[in-house]
């Protein structure tokens, strides 16, 4: 067994808001990933998803909490520690077109890339290119092209030779295909599999599409308002979801079926305002399972069947610190 890439431990990220309150978009986020592995992180708009993906590669401040990436502490904020970083993560973002610079050709793009971080000799930057576009499915003929005379899935594609031209460790890949068109979709999704079997990348994948969180991750982590609510193996958390917004979420997940009954329970209401959490369990206000005691606390993480969950229902579980002495 690998020792994890990335360590993530009790990950806070707050923003300042109106009357001097707070905004807690990432409240307590913990969570490992080891090389060559993907997790797949879901939740409703607003969640934190992003926030968390962008404050694990230091794009972010981090309000508290610890990142560990390859045995270094990049959550500190030593300059030595996020260039370490900078070097062997990327990012892909959810807009092709916006991630890109409309003034540089694709070539461009990656080239800028490659010289900054002095990846390859000057005289072999060009090679390179060609390289890359290759590698993501892009002939080296459209080097010369700007981003909008390119398709979505083209400058999507652009995008992952950028980030791949570090040769990176980790990728957090946010939305990636949620602006593209579906056969274009699966495109991107096979190439991203193929490329992580290839080069080893660990992943943090970002999505609301259930379906495509299901083919690509190893692992599924389910955020609500700012926490992880269940976390564990893709197959055991689709085939058995334990929390009940989890459960909520896989009932929704659309079928092609005319004879499927839909759900005769669905999720209703919205997320109450990160700026205003309501005390204990942050779901209650719209769980159909909710007791007097999530009203009051917050329920500790506990291992159900081999995944984390956070639910009162749970609570003769054993508990995620017991788990760890356990194994200790």
């Amino acid at each position: 067994m690998s020792a994890p890439l990335l360590r993530v431990k009790d990950l806070q990220v707050h923003f300042p808001g109106p009357k001097g309150r707070l905004v807690r978009a990432v409240n307590g986020v913990s969570f490992t990933l080891k090389p060559g592995e993907t997790l797949g992180l879901v939740g409703e708009s607003g969640c934190g998803k992003s926030t968390l993906g962008r404050a694990i590669l230091r794009l972010g401040d981090i309000s508290a909490g610890a990142v560990d990436f390859d045995g270094i502490d990049v959550g500190g904020g030593d300059r030595d520690a996020i260039l370490r970083l900078r070097l062997e993560t990327a990012m892909i973002f959810q807009d092709p077109y916006n991630a890109l610079n409309p003034r540089l050709s694709i070539g461009q793009a990656i080239a800028e890339v490659l010289r900054v971080h002095r990846k390859v000799p000057p005289a072999r930057i060009a090679a390179r290119v060609a390289e890359l576009m290759q590698l993501v499915g892009l002939s080296p003929d459209l080097a010369n092209r700007r981003p909008r005379a390119l398709s979505g899935g083209q400058c999507q594609r652009a995008g992952i030779a950028r980030a791949l031209a570090i040769v990176p460790k980790l990728i957090v890949a946010d939305e990636c295909v949620a602006a593209l068109d579906v056969s274009i979709q699966a495109q991107i999704i096979n190439l991203l599999i193929e490329l992580k079997a290839r080069m080893n990348l660990a992943l943090i994948f970002i999505a609301h599409d259930l379906g495509v969180v299901r083919r690509i991750c190893d692992r599924v982590a389910v955020m609500y308002l700012g926490r992880i609510v269940e976390e564990g193996a893709t197959e055991d958390v689709f085939g058995a979801p334990r929390h009940p917004y989890t459960r909520a979420l896989m009932r929704a997940i659309p079928e092609i079926d005319p004879d499927r009954i839909l759900p005769a329970d669905p999720l209703g209401g919205e997320p109450p305002s990160p700026l205003d959490l309501p005390t204990g369990c942050a779901f209650h206000p719209r769980c159909a399972d909710a007791m007097p005691v999530c009203r009051q606390e917050y329920p500790a993480q506990r291992f159900v069947a081999g995944c984390r969950v956070a639910c009162h229902l749970y609570q003769d579980q054993t508990t995620h610190s017991e788990q760890e002495r356990i194994h200790a």
